[in-house]
């Protein structure tokens, strides 16, 4: 496109009126044209337009993706110039009134691409404190917007090249790079031997996770491990050189008489980063663990042994603070609804086996190692006695446009693949086009799946906006994005979409998480117009009945299938899935079962035991009752009494008040002082245990024989961390419950003289902590009338940021502190102004 030919664009322009380039990212060609064309006379010269109109006005953007309908504008909008259309008009009212609906649509989140469960980048992306990192090509880059203090990126090969240039020109001592093991063997080497070059002290974290992961997971192209890493690290003159394991004593065994070289395991990452940065010159860590992805395949294969340890939290003993997610920065750590808030599950469909959630300071983590884990039973169509009428196909007047939209790595390209090749078993025309870049790693995937009587008939392989016949949503988030809602148009397209609310990675950053579920129902209704839109939780289904999650594409397929928006045959459907080749008995169930889910909705639901109640309390009455209760057992009817007593007085006062109907004031209080009364000391700890219930449930869903393991960090038992000065967990085998069943028992003891417990710095605190809120309710209700509510609200809600234990509740405890005399100032201005 550069340089252009000057004698066919003059022969190309003679006797044109206006000339529009459409061309992305930069202005080439437009340049150019103008250029040739700028001595011509005005009268014989055509007008260019492309990036910006004749009044300079943006036309044809050179800042995003160019958009079938962005060009379509474009072209519309200059041609009704010369020849009017009311088509044309149509079509550019239909965009304008679309791309002003959706321009009003702010999403609260989004379906942000992110490091699988179980990635080795969760934890080698980690910098020590007062540290700085850098980015490159890789799935490394993703933690470009993580809370990890990385700057820059760079080209393939040019890792740590910004550092050589930066490092005489700053403050900072040391950075560390991060870099993979594909990108080293293409060129990366090429840069560590620059900077070692340079003398620049930069620490290189070379990942080898024995794939080319971001774009697949193909093989690196070449024989290389670790030990021939770390032979020419070496031989090119790296200062310091280490290596860190998931297989600590294999790799130690492996790199015998390897002089000068260290190995760790991944538990002493951290602190050996804080030792390595004051290396002078080039240092690498080469970080030994095998892609997550990878990992999953391998073992889908058969080519990997599954784990035998599984990961389980109690959620009884959570409080939800969150470390667990920050310490394994891991998406298969859930929300998990209970009757006192939001907790923490582990998704054992997607879980990767990576362990590092189990840093988390909680002693709610449980392991459990061997026997045959069956969440389920998987329960046969048969079971259901539905009767599956044959669904009116839709007949193919043209392209029929289906928009397949969910999550990457849960099998949403699989259902546009099996589509294509039903179409093309039964001599359809067919193309697809699938929108994923990053999205592989628990981002946005969409695949365009157009189906027409013959390939001629498709004249596009990206279906335009407005012009989807359905709109196959398998997550909410996605299908609900700005890119999904363009294709839809009221009286066309229809949806058919997994409810499930499926956390971003938000969760992962804010405990209070909240997830705007009803919002993005409203905006695909919108879209498609009332009556069009069909929201099934087919990710609860898939799970309670089949065993897996990942069966909910395959559902809701054969959901869309049975409503008549599938024009390719079950049997076809079918043969593609055999030919595929994966999980076939599990797909064609959850396909058939979808097709029932469309005759009788509320039978499968049943089934599922969707419909069962979730013991949630639901009225401010039902919460003070349940709290009541539980504080009883957790200590006496005295101590409930005084809970009771507390909330009805706040109750009594906010209700002669009448100024909130919902009681904001007494619902803070019901929920923040159960909370801090209910403190989960050693003999709540273990009272929680001896229950059985969740121990109970494990049990259910394991045959064979198993052992568990319990992980905490008690008083007096535990070591300490040299890094940190944290205590560490130690695990404990399942005999320990003997123990806690036995110290349950002595729950009366609890704040008394022979409280061995209660004599600790945190358990004083936690004391204190009750204290100190019986003082600020009685200032709520002293000040009732003269103060502001919301002011009062704030207050009563505050020690909801008091969670976790150890260290980590210490902290919010300080943060609550802080907090709390800032709020108690306002309160004092705010009822005594002229002394202020």
């Amino acid at each position: 496109s550069w340089p252009l030919e000057p004698i066919s664009t003059h022969e190309f322009a003679r006797g044109l009126s206006e000339i529009l380039v459409v061309e992305e990212k930069r202005s080439i060609l437009e340049d150019q044209i103008t250029g040739q064309l700028y001595n011509w006379p005005v009268a014989a010269r055509p007008v260019v337009v492309g990036e910006f109109d004749e009044g300079g006005k943006d036309l044809v953007t050179n800042l995003s993706e160019l958009t079938p309908a962005m060009v379509a504008r474009a072209i519309g909008a200059r041609v009704l110039k010369f020849h009017d259309s009311e088509s044309i008009r149509e079509r550019l009212r239909f965009l304008d009134a679309k791309e002003q609906r959706l321009s009003s649509q702010v999403s609260s989140i989004q379906r942000t691409p992110y490091f699988c469960s179980g990635c080795p980048h969760n934890t080698s992306t980690r910098v020590p404190e007062n540290s700085f990192g850098m980015a490159g090509i890789g799935c490394h880059y993703m933690v470009k917007w993580m809370d990890r203090k990385t700057e820059t990126f760079t080209q393939m090969g040019g890792e740590g090249a910004t550092w050589i240039g930066q490092a005489p020109f700053t403050e900072i001592p040391h950075v560390f790079q991060n870099i993979g093991d594909g990108t080293y063997f293409h060129s990366g080497i090429l840069a560590i031997r620059a900077s070692i070059a340079s003398g620049v002290n930069i620490t290189y974290k070379l990942l080898y996770n024995d794939a080319v992961a971001m774009t697949g997971g193909q093989p690196v192209e070449g024989v290389i491990g670790v030990p021939e890493i770390v032979s020419q690290l070496k031989a090119e003159g790296v200062k310091r050189l280490a290596v860190v394991s998931e297989n600590y004593r294999e790799m130690k065994r492996a790199l015998t008489g390897h002089a000068g070289i260290t190995v760790h395991p991944k538990s002493d990452f951290d602190r050996l980063q804080g030792e390595i940065r004051h290396v002078k010159g080039t240092s690498v860590i080469v970080f030994d663990q095998t892609c997550a992805a990878e990992k999953r395949r391998r073992r889908r294969r058969g080519e990997m042994p599954q784990s035998p340890v599984r990961v389980f939290i109690n959620p009884e003993i959570c409080e939800a603070c969150g470390d667990c997610s920050v310490r394994s920065n891991c998406l298969s750590v859930l929300p998990k609804n209970t009757a006192l808030g939001t907790k923490r599950q582990i998704d054992q469909s997607a879980c990767n086996h990576d362990f590092s959630c189990l840093k988390g300071f909680c002693p709610s983590f449980v392991t459990v190692t061997g026997g045959n884990y069956t969440p389920v039973k998987r329960k046969q169509d048969a079971g259901l006695d539905i009767d599956l009428p044959n669904p009116d196909l839709p007949a193919i007047e043209r392209s029929w446009n289906i928009l397949v939209a969910g999550i990457g790595g849960t099998g949403v390209l699989t259902v546009g693949s099996l589509l294509a090749m039903a179409a093309h078993l039964e001599g359809k025309g067919c193309a697809t086009l699938n929108q994923t870049g990053l999205a592989q790693k628990f981002g946005a995937v969409v695949s365009h799946v157009r189906i027409a009587n013959t390939q001629e008939d498709i004249l596009a392989v990206r279906i335009p906006d407005g012009e989807t016949d359905l709109l196959l949503g398998c997550d909410l988030v996605v299908a609900s994005g700005r890119d999904s809602l363009a294709r839809l148009r009221p009286r066309r397209s229809q949806a058919v979409v997994n409810s499930y609310e499926s956390p971003t990675a938000d969760f992962i950053l804010d405990s209070d998480y909240q997830f705007p579920g009803g919002t993005m129902k409203s905006h695909i209704i919108r879209e498609t117009g009332e009556g069009k839109s069909h929201f099934i939780n087919a990710t609860k289904i898939a799970r309670n009945l089949l065993g897996n999650s990942i069966a909910s594409n395959l559902f809701l397929l054969g959901y869309a299938y049975q409503n008549g928006q599938i024009p390719v045959s079950e049997s076809s459907i079918f043969h593609a899935i055999e030919l595929n080749g994966v999980a076939i008995d599990l797909n064609r169930q959850a396909f058939r079962l979808g097709r029932q889910a469309m005759v009788n909705l509320d039978r499968v639901e049943e089934k599922a035991s969707l419909n069962e109640a979730d013991g949630i309390p639901k009225t401010l009455d039902e919460m003070i009752d349940y709290r009541y209760q539980y504080l009883i057992d957790y200590q006496s009817r005295q101590y409930a009494d005084r809970y009771r007593n507390r909330v009805q007085q706040v109750r009594d006062l906010e209700e002669a008040n009448a100024t909130d109907p919902e009681l904001p004031v007494t619902r803070a209080v019901v929920k923040n002082y159960f909370k801090l009364l209910a403190y989960k000391d050693e003999y709540e700890i273990a009272r929680l245990y001896a229950k059985s219930d969740f121990l109970d449930e494990i049990k259910k869903s394991y045959q064979g024989s198993y052992r568990v393991n319990f992980l905490m960090a008690p008083p007096g038992l535990s070591k300490r961390d040299p890094h940190t000065g944290h205590p560490l967990k130690r695990k404990f085998p399942g005999g320990l419950l003997l123990m806690l069943r036995f110290l349950s028992r002595f729950k009366s003891l609890r704040g008394t003289f022979w409280d061995v417990f209660g004599k600790t710095h945190e358990r004083r605190l936690e004391r204190s902590l009750i204290s100190e809120y019986e003082t600020d309710v009685q200032l709520i209700l002293d000040s009732s009338g003269r103060s502001d509510p919301e002011m009062l609200r704030q207050l009563a809600e505050l020690p909801d940021i008091v969670r976790g234990f150890g260290h980590v509740k210490l902290s919010s405890i300080k943060r609550y502190h802080s907090m709390r005399i800032e709020l108690l100032d306002k309160l004092t201005v705010n009822e005594h102004p002229t002394q202020a």
